[in-house]
């Protein structure tokens, strides 16, 4: 697609008043600005070389900047933008919209007396014919064999809306409206093929009217042929095109021998796309990004120096003497996907020399099997273009961590990929702990830090005899509440430059992981204290207590014990007084003889006779926890009823942070990283009656 440069005037279009949207007593009108349709056009190359061509406007909120007629733009009289009395109203700000491939706005006419009549024969439906002004910023250009051009707009915008007494006629672009102060310079893009210099043979005009030399007319067209020209309206209605810096211009001796300028021209152009086309290749076979290349071509270097340039920045890119340092696989993708692809292979390599019976070594990771850590420093700060020639291993551990190393500003990738390691392994830590409450305990979510209440909900009221002609009485449903809240934990691990030069890996992994481990075990500390200490319930007396009737008399478990416990449970009353139907599900006991106990009792066997079936055969799980070892005395154990029944203990989190939470940041008291574990957790006993316990024997 070839480029070249036209300054136009301000044109005309056709539009219509919706009669209906007339509305006289508050002066408003809504018209139809646009349609896009296409129309035929006149240009003149020359005083008597006559062009005729299609216009097509795109009517798309891409291609139209609406910005100026959405800011209340002039309701003119017939185009007379430069009489103040021939303001007639403003578009109304916000009103104008694209709907359907159409554009339209509301008008709100002015009351001023001067524009009485031709407000009043506007309102009256006298005057129907309105006319928008716009201006091309870019045209798409295409051409069939025996039909016009067609130019296709697809950059324009609309100024003002004019009454008129006639429609303009779109065909009356005339040469008298091409007055230095009117234009406004616009792209042309033609569809040809990029060797004809056909497009740019005419001499180019600036914006005061005299002719551009052949290093001018080459800036105009030496962007890519992809990237359009951008143009801005500035206050006088002109607009200045933004161009490349010039970085081949003709010499005095050039200028001389040139028989013509405009040969000159083409010589230039077909000489700079030749360069640019040669380094641009060079640049995407050795794998360099289109920043280095674009680089090169503007600062105007040849392809020799090019050369060398690419030479250097291949060497600055191997600092592990030819050792791949980033994913061959990444190259098709991205640079977003690309870095974080980057990260992701160093992670796994790191957190698979650490544990390589519990991680896989992926494809990419393979690349960094076995590098060290100082190693890994390196290969990130070279990334970044840091020279670390010369560095010692203090230095470049440092340069590492800093974010600004070495001068330079971009922030190295090696407290990234330190803080990936640490946290994973943290929370792989913390997810594998096993949590053995998870099981018959309720889970929640709270949304902060206030403190919630969770309501006990008795059963409905009982039904009563309604006699014939008799009346329905109403009921209540009793309630009880307990109130709870979420509370922070939490600890800093910092991993300092001197854990890097003594490739100290485990300063990464065994340590976060430690923390991890004790944010699942802080969980458990929390939900068993609550059966271990028996706190108070909301009435004062203690979770497990006579009068909640979930109390049992000290025994070991058997089959008379368990029929104790299974009585308490079928004699628990909501809150209104009625039984409710509750039965135990889980059986928990500390590991030892209890759990022995527990596992017999509801193991299945086959008898040899009636006294010999075991009656609870299936109907408890046993869970074993250590925490239930009591310091002293007798072992107890309890039973516990399906959550999804009743609530028993809810455990819960902080919405959108289940489990531990990390952050990172550079160390301050140290030089390296600092790594926050935070966990937000809580748990609370709910309601009594799915819980019990006995002492034990």
């Amino acid at each position: 697609m070839a480029k070249d440069m036209m300054e136009l005037p301000l044109i005309g279009r056709d539009a219509s008043v919706r009669p209906e949207s007339i509305n006289a007593e508050e002066r408003t009108i809504e018209i139809v600005w646009t349609t896009g349709a296409t129309v035929q056009r006149v240009r003149w190359e020359g005083w008597d070389d006559r062009v005729e061509y299609d216009e097509e406007l795109e009517v798309s909120p891409g291609a139209v900047r609406l910005e100026r007629l959405d800011a209340g733009a002039p309701f003119l009289n017939s185009h007379s933008a430069w009489r103040l009395e021939s303001v007639l109203g403003s578009v109304v700000p916000g009103s104008v919209r694209i709907e359907g491939g159409k554009g339209y706005a509301e008008i709100r006419l002015t009351d001023a007396e001067d524009a009485a009549g031709i407000v009043k024969r506007i309102l009256e439906g006298t005057v129907r014919n309105v006319s928008v002004g716009y201006r091309v910023h870019k045209y798409k250009i295409t051409k069939k064999d025996g039909a016009r051009e067609h130019w296709r707009a697809v950059d324009w915008e609309p100024m003002e809306i004019s009454a008129v007494a006639i429609p303009a006629d779109p065909g009356a672009q005339t040469r008298a409206a091409e007055t230095p102060g009117l234009l406004n310079p616009c792209v042309l893009v033609r569809a040809q093929d990029h060797a004809a210099p056909a497009a740019i043979s005419k001499e180019a005009t600036d914006m005061s009217g005299k002719k551009q030399s052949g290093a001018d007319e080459l800036k105009d067209v030496r962007k890519d042929d992809e990237k359009s020209i951008e143009t801005r309206s500035n206050e006088s209605g002109g607009e200045t095109p933004t161009t490349p810096e010039t970085t081949t211009a003709p010499t005095a001796q050039e200028t001389r021998s040139a028989p013509n300028p405009a040969d000159a021209a083409r010589e230039a152009i077909a000489a700079e796309r030749a360069r640019t086309s040669e380094i641009t290749k060079l640049c995407r076979r050795h794998g360099l990004d289109g920043d280095f290349s674009a680089d090169l071509v503007e600062r105007g270097v040849s392809v020799e120096q090019a050369r060398a340039a690419i030479l250097d920045k291949l060497a600055e890119a191997d600092p592990l003497e030819g050792r791949v340092h980033e994913p061959s696989h990444a190259q098709a993708r991205g640079d977003g996907a690309r870095e974080v692809q980057y990260r992701d292979a160093i992670t796994n390599a790191l957190q698979h020399r650490h544990n390589p019976g519990a991680v896989q070594l992926t494809d990419d990771g393979r690349e960094f099997r076995g590098l060290t850590l100082l190693e890994i420093a390196r290969v990130s700060l070279e990334r970044r273009g840091v020279s670390t020639r010369g560095m010692s291993k203090m230095e470049l551990a440092k340069a590492a961590f800093e974010q600004r190393a070495a001068g330079y500003h971009s922030t190295s990738d090696f407290p990234i990929i330190l803080a990936n390691v640490a946290n994973k392994t943290l929370r792989d830590a913390y997810e594998s702990t096993m949590r053995t409450f998870m099981v018959w305990a309720r889970r929640a979510t709270i949304t902060d830090f206030k403190p919630v209440d969770r309501v006990q909900l008795g059963g409905a009221p009982d039904l009563e005899k309604v006699l014939e002609s008799g009346e329905f009485k109403y009921g209540t449903i009793g309630e009880g509440k307990e109130t709870y809240a979420l509370a922070t934990y939490g600890k800093i691990i910092s991993i300092t430059r001197q854990a890097v030069i003594n490739d100290d890996l485990d300063a990464f992994t065994r340590i976060p992981a430690a923390f991890g481990a004790s944010a699942a075990d802080l969980e458990s500390d929390i939900v068993y204290a609550i059966l271990n200490q028996n706190p108070d319930m909301a009435d004062g007396d203690a979770l497990f207590h006579a009068n909640h009737g979930n109390l049992g008399t000290g025994a070991a478990i058997n089959e008379t014990s368990l029929s104790a416990a299974y009585r308490a449970f079928g004699q628990q009353k909501g809150i209104e007084g009625r039984l409710v139907s509750v039965q135990p599900r889980f059986i928990i006991t500390p590991p030892g003889s209890r759990s022995v106990e527990a596992r017999k009792q509801v193991t299945a066997t086959t008898p040899n006779s009636t006294a010999d079936v075991n009656p609870y055969a299936g109907r408890l799980e046993p869970i074993e926890e250590p925490r239930l070892i009591p310091a002293s005395g007798n072992d107890p154990w309890f039973l516990a009823a399906d959550p999804a029944r009743i609530d028993t203990i809810e455990y819960a989190y902080l919405e959108g942070q289940d489990g531990v939470f990390t952050e990172t940041r550079q160390g301050f008291e140290v030089d390296g990283i600092e790594i926050k574990a935070r966990h937000d957790f809580a748990a609370k006993a709910i309601d009594y009656r799915g819980l019990y316990k006995n002492p034990g024997a």
